[in-house]
């Protein structure tokens, strides 16, 4: 009954504070500006809004300054709440991902501001505490990574002089990707002898952005002894579904920590990553209860086996115990633009877990359940069975002769991956690969098509070499 409510209330309002003037600062409220990208809260912005949400609260939502960036912004936290678990979720580490702030503050103006019953089990059960924009340097910018060149990292960390600039460091940006920044080792400090690492190794809390989290993270985890769960908000690329070739909508992901049958993170025992599928089962299931649309591009986000990125603040968090999940939305800024539809998908995910925390319905979950969503990537032979059958049902080739022909292919490339004979497996889908040069040479399939498929090839190649 309380969800159906909440289902009417929640475009209500985020129509309101779309289409009225009631605050002039905040970018959710402006319609008519010039470009869409626009519409995105500046930093002043921000801040004016964080302190509105505080102002009008009544003392239920508190800000405060957790640091300042490398060019001397402050970075706020938002806390709301008084459960005994905490739910840390973090927008705009990527400056070039900006729906994250306006998704979060839309839920603090919610939870700060209603007295309806969702709200109050929510702050009742949940202590939120949220970061609206960390990477405040390059968001003014529209840049990825944060403003750190590396001569003032020298300057910085003298022990460092003469090191190569850590492996996610951009030369012609002059800053840091800083969610590669993360360690799992939280008193961990950089040391010249681990740099410059690759992207299988964890990262180096080099930055301003990654040490402030790092020690929001610590004071949550002395408060309440745990930090149940993190959130990190993204943007992405612009993926269709496998099976059908519907735009994915939203993808969300657990932690990519390598295949879990590896003794990798054997010295890391909180790592919990069902408990990780529970949560990003939860993010999938509010997406589509609090919307008034089906949102058939709910999907998993990029996840093969050998994906490891240690790293990644959700990676960290997650070996020391927390059930982390990445929200990842398509389009990047500054060639995608702001998307109300989007932000509210967002703030709805984060309902589905906030919602299921407070009333612990989230430990009865089957976290198994969230890798049946559907997925856009190719990692094994059954998703290249997959794209044929959709791109034959789209015309994407010229006969049904170029169809079987592929299919045969596969059938025997899946015969051989079943029997793990990796050698064989590679010579067949060399082969494939082989059929489509001559299926474009003939004209027998659309470019599109070929591309996809051809890429998956090499895809599959790579990864049974490697076995």
């Amino acid at each position: 009954m309380e969800k159906n409510i909440w289902k009417k209330v929640l475009p209500f309002m985020a129509t309101l504070l779309m289409l009225l003037t009631i605050s002039p600062l905040t970018g959710l409220a402006s319609m008519d500006r010039e470009s869409a990208d626009d519409r995105f809260m500046t930093y002043e912005e921000l801040v004016e809004n964080l302190n509105q949400i505080e102002a009008e609260s009544s003392g239920k939502v508190e800000v405060d300054v957790i640091g300042h960036s490398r060019q001397d912004r402050e970075v706020y936290a938002a806390r709301v709440g008084t459960g005994d678990d905490v739910l840390l979720i973090n927008g705009n580490i990527h400056g070039n991902e900006k729906s994250g702030p306006e998704a979060l503050l839309q839920m603090l103006r919610m939870l700060g501001t209603s007295d309806n019953s969702l709200a109050q089990e929510v702050r009742e059960g949940v202590t939120i505490v949220a970061i609206p924009r960390l990477n405040v340097d390059g968001a003014e910018i529209t840049q990825r990574q944060n403003i750190f060149p590396w001569d003032d990292v020298m300057a910085t960390y003298p022990n460092l002089e003469g090191s190569e600039p850590a492996w996610y460091y951009s030369e012609r940006n002059g800053g840091f990707d800083i969610n590669r920044d993360f360690n799992p080792d939280l008193s961990y400090e950089p040391v010249l002898e681990d740099l410059p690492g690759t992207g299988a190794d964890p990262g180096f809390f080099l930055t301003n952005e990654s040490r402030m989290l790092r020690d929001l993270y610590l004071d949550l985890k002395a408060e309440f002894g745990q930090v149940e769960a993190f959130v990190d908000l993204h943007h992405m690329g612009t993926p269709v579904l496998n099976e059908t070739g519907e735009d994915v909508t939203i993808a969300i992901d657990y932690p990519p920590l390598g295949p879990e049958d590896s003794s990798k993170y054997d010295e890391w025992p909180a790592l919990d990553q069902d408990e990780s599928r529970r949560y990003a089962l939860a993010a999938a299931l509010g997406v589509k209860e609090f919307s008034d649309s089906e949102e058939p591009g709910v999907a998993r986000y990029l996840h093969p086996e050998e994906r490891d990125l240690p790293g990644q603040a959700r990676s960290s968090f997650a070996l020391n115990g927390t059930a982390t999940v990445l929200f990842e939305m398509p389009g990047q800024q500054p060639e995608y633009g702001y998307d109300q539809a989007l932000i509210d998908r967002v703030e709805n995910g984060l309902w589905g877990i906030a919602t299921r925390m407070a009333d612990n319905a989230i430990d009865h979950l089957n976290g198994d359940d969230f890798l049946k969503l559907p997925k856009y990537w190719t990692s094994n032979v059954s998703d290249v069975e997959t794209l044929v059958e959709r791109f034959a049902e789209e015309g994407e080739f010229e006969n049904d002769d170029a169809v079987r022909s592929l299919t045969t292919h596969l059938a025997a490339i899946s015969h051989y991956a079943e029997k793990e004979e990796a050698d064989k497996v590679v010579k067949h889908t060399e082969s494939l690969k082989s059929l489509l040069d001559r299926q474009k040479e003939e004209e027998l399939i659309s470019e599109k098509a070929y591309d996809r498929l051809t890429d998956d090839a090499d895809y599959l190649i790579e990864k049974w070499q490697e076995s």
